[in-house]
């Protein structure tokens, strides 16, 4: 179905997909194992992304002003393409029941509309306004931990624990112990009870006989 309607498009499609390529794959589309989504995504002539919508794609696509055709398959993904579809920077589709018309008429809107672009390109401008780029603050924090001999204070204090702390050994243990004497109370009552009635009956039989 994404095949056909991928065919549909006159732009050039890049489609990470694993295994035999269906036979409706059109001549447009070049599909990969891998893709370097990031790479693609803020490559300037990048029109779309048809994603399902994992927090990681998503932040990516806002990144780098991209619009998305969403088509969640579980978890936060719902949610995430929510945001976006409230935000008018993408359109969510189901991929349970849509067609490869309404895929390829879904994409066709988000590239020839220029709100969807003009939507994710403020949320872009607002995402990269910042001090420092990723790579000077990365240099900087570099510079910062050499000049001042390593800085302890940093490091995770996580290597330091003992092993049964470190992999929550004690609080597994807790947590069992705690199960174990829920249960093991309940089994107890249960055989209480189920011995008094026995009891009961047998006195019962007794009298009568």
């Amino acid at each position: 179905m994404l095949a056909a309607a991928f065919a549909r498009l006159p732009q050039k499609v890049v489609w990470r997909y694993a295994g035999t390529p269906p036979p409706s794959l059109g001549p447009n589309t070049k599909t990969m194992e891998w893709v370097p989504q990031n790479d693609l995504l803020a490559h300037p002539k990048t029109k779309a992304f048809v994603s399902h919508c994992g927090y990681n794609g998503v932040a990516e696509a806002m990144y780098h002003g991209v619009p998305l055709v969403g088509m969640p398959l579980f978890a936060e993904q719902f949610d995430n393409i929510a945001r976006m579809v409230a935000r008018g920077m993408a359109v969510s589709l189901d991929i349970h029941t849509v067609t490869s018309e309404e895929v390829s008429q879904a994409i066709t809107s988000v590239i020839s509309d220029p709100s969807y672009k003009e939507k994710t390109n403020l949320i872009s401008t607002h995402l990269r306004d910042q001090p420092q780029s990723p790579m000077e603050r990365a240099v900087w924090w570099i510079e910062h931990v050499i000049k001042h001999g390593g800085l302890p204070h940093l490091r995770s204090r996580a290597p330091e624990l003992p092993f049964y702390q470190y992999y929550l050994l004690d609080v597994i243990a807790l947590i069992v112990a705690v199960i174990s004497a829920v249960l093991l109370s309940c089994w107890k009552c249960c055989s209480f009870a189920c011995g008094m009635c026995n009891r009961g009956m047998t006195t019962t039989k007794l009298k009568r006989n």
